[in-house]
């Protein structure tokens, strides 16, 4: 169970959003239960599960993390949120230079050259 406050909810519309620290969780009164859905209050800490996410949907297509389980709780344990989980954090651009720190590369000094040493990435 991960933990989050409601940020922001629309009971005629029948959905809402929880904030988690990083992104914001979409969850649906079909999937929580309506006598669930109606104690809800902006502000309010719940415990929720994470919907699985579907393999055969298109990247351009895919929507945000999605709560299919929710719970209200007195307060959230610890008094902090949990960081986001892996899967759900925000990742490096895919054409960002993945280079190894200076220290890390081997240098080969015994080469006067510089064009001939190797940077051993």
């Amino acid at each position: 169970m991960f933990y989050g406050t409601i940020k922001r909810l629309s009971p005629d519309r029948g959905f809402g959003f929880i904030e988690t620290g990083g992104r914001d969780v979409y969850f649906h009164a079909v999937d929580i239960g309506d006598e669930v859905f109606r104690q809800l209050r902006p502000d309010q800490p719940v415990a929720f599960e994470y919907a699985p996410r579907k393999k055969d949907v298109e990247p351009a297509e895919a929507k945000g993390p999605r709560a299919i389980k929710l719970k209200l709780i007195d307060r959230i344990p610890g008094g902090t949120l949990p960081p986001t989980p892996q899967e759900l954090s925000p990742r490096h651009h895919p054409k960002a230079r993945q280079r190894k720190a200076t220290w890390k590369r081997k240098i080969d000094l015994k080469t006067k050259d510089p064009s001939e040493r190797s940077s051993g990435e």
